[in-house]
């Protein structure tokens, strides 16, 4: 097709090596731009003019999407021999896919870089009740200065079925997907799956699940054990290896409950990451002993070794002189005379707060909220700083009352469902609380009166979520998984939950692997269990009694 017209568009040349997409480099005349032209197949079951109409409406709403690491979408229109393509922005760079086939496999930091912009690009779908839906590594762009540009974005919604989707799945996109897409089709939490299988392959070059049948790899995705990157890469940050294996789970609940916790862990494994500079650079402000033959004077100062030089008096700076230190020595306390005749200033108020609010005294909170209540609604230069500074003091209240299991008058719905979750924390009932959280979370404006709820409500759920809340102990251990093998029949749910995580929270630790054994035969008993239930449940249901 090079060198050939489609529409206003001249092909250029093709690109990428993928024979199944048709994506060209084209040049759209009129408007003096270069696009990528991408050509899809419409499935035969579907007319040709409900194709073109749903297509056009399809594109109006993608039009309207903007996001540094998204492709944009420029139109879509019909070929001379009847094609559709889309004509979306040329990105300069090249496939996830093509830099693993090179590379093998990549960094960590260049890891955790990549899936925080994914994961900033899935926070901005999701927040508009769009998903992806097909992310894989050939969808996934990558720019010289490393940017993330995700293409290929139809207008998915969650748990609908596209208008144009066929039972046909390609092994090498079915790779990514999760377990639920075979079936129930997609929703938010299959995109952190294809994101955890994307980071997966990133990390160790291999995929968790390799491409060998659609029902193998199906079964293999619900029953095998989660995969752990630890295993393939010994020096993976343990921060790292459980992200990825939270977005692995079988279990959509188990996942990480937003994309927003997603870019937070991130955040946190980069805030880890900043904490091994060098002595010498913490001690010298920053100053590199590598580049000191650059800046003998600046090595010297910072080392204490800069040598001194007597001065005359005349050769001192006037800000130096005798005289004018006296003058202005002299200003400065006719100053401070000055301002005790005046109220205090808005800056002096919010240093006085951060100290209160900073404190362990609930008293001091609410003395916090009082003096600082005039400056957050005085819209000056401080309000944003004062707004902050006084939901702080709510949220240490509110963790001071909820711990200590005791109510205010102005306890709300969303407090008391707080409340019922730390309950829940003290009890060691994690599970019942990361649901709780989840919801007030889903429920609570992150910008509204009760913001303190919800930022503490995220920043328990991913405490719960991403970190140790299984004893390490063994006989502790061995003592869970035999009372989930002995529970009863309305336990067994409750029981399949825990031995998967406990699956999901030792698999590939070095000591555990007897652990995780006994979990994975016990999971077996009580998938078995919960069948036979199933099983005479739909007898009883297809023989009802004649009384």
């Amino acid at each position: 097709m090079e060198n050939t017209y489609v529409g206003p568009f001249l092909i250029i040349k093709k690109l990428g090596r993928n024979r199944r997409q048709k994506v060209y480099h084209a040049r759209q005349t009129e408007q003096d731009r270069d696009v990528a032209l991408k050509f899809i197949s419409v499935p035969p079951t579907i007319q040709w003019s409900t194709a073109l109409d749903k297509i056009e409406r399809e594109v109006n709403e993608l039009q309207k999407l903007s996001h540094k690491n998204l492709v944009r979408v420029f139109g879509a229109g019909v070929s001379d021999d009847n094609k559709i393509f889309f004509a979306t922005e040329l990105v300069e760079g090249e496939s996830l896919t093509s830099i693993l086939s090179r590379r093998g496999k990549l960094t960590t930091d260049l890891v955790v870089e990549y899936g925080q912009q994914i994961a900033e690009v899935l926070r901005y779908l999701h927040s508009l009740d769009l998903i992806h839906s097909k992310l894989t590594p050939e969808k996934i762009l990558v720019t010289p200065d490393h940017r993330i540009k995700i293409s290929d974005l139809r207008l998915n919604r969650s748990k609908r079925r596209r208008w144009d989707a066929t039972k046909q799945r390609e092994l090498d996109i079915a790779a990514y997907m999760a377990p639920e897409q075979f079936s129930e089709g997609a929703s938010r939490k299959s995109d952190f799956y294809s994101l955890g299988v994307i980071l997966f392959e990133m990390l160790t070059g291999k995929l968790p699940y390799p491409p060998d049948t659609m029902g193998r790899m199906k079964r293999q995705k619900l029953n095998a054990p989660v995969p752990s990157v630890a295993t393939h890469l010994l020096n993976c940050p343990i921060w790292l290896d459980k992200i990825v294996s939270q977005m692995l789970s079988p279990d959509p609940r188990k996942r990480p409950h937003s994309a927003r916790a997603i870019s937070m862990a991130f955040d946190e494994i980069k805030n880890i990451d900043a904490t091994k500079k060098a002595a010498v650079s913490q001690v010298s402000g920053g100053f590199n002993p590598l580049t000191a033959g650059q800046d003998k004077t600046e090595a010297q100062r910072l080392l204490g070794m800069e040598k001194k030089k007597k001065r005359k008096v005349s050769d001192l700076p006037f800000y130096k002189r005798m005289t004018f230190q006296i003058v202005a020595l002299l200003s400065i306390f006719a100053f401070a005379g000055f301002m005790l005749f005046f109220p205090k200033s808005q800056q002096k108020i919010v240093d006085e707060v951060k100290t209160l609010v900073a404190s362990d005294s609930s008293a001091k909170w609410n003395e916090a909220r009082i003096k600082i209540a005039p400056v957050m609604n005085s819209g000056g230069e401080l309000a944003e700083q004062a707004e902050d500074l006084y939901y702080q003091s709510f949220r240490k209240s509110l963790v001071y009352h909820t711990e200590r299991n005791r109510s205010t008058r102005v306890d709300s719905e969303n407090w008391q469902l707080f409340s019922k979750a730390v309950r829940c924390e003290q009890d060691d009932k994690a599970v019942e609380a990361i649901q709780i959280y989840s919801k007030l979370v889903d429920q609570v404006d992150p910008d509204g009166k009760e913001r303190h709820i919800y930022q503490e409500s995220e920043a328990r759920l991913k405490r719960l979520t991403l970190s140790d809340e299984f004893p390490r102990s063994h006989d502790r251990l061995s003592e869970l998984i035999n009372k989930a093998r002995n529970s009863s029949p309305d336990q067994l749910e409750k029981a399949h939950d825990l031995l998967v995580r406990i699956q999901m929270e030792f698999a590939g630790e070095e000591g555990y692997e007897k652990i995780v054994s006994h979990a994975s035969s016990q999971l077996q008993l009580i998938k078995s269990k919960i069948a036979q239930q199933n099983q005479f449940n739909d007898a009883v249901d297809a023989n009802p009694s004649d009384n």
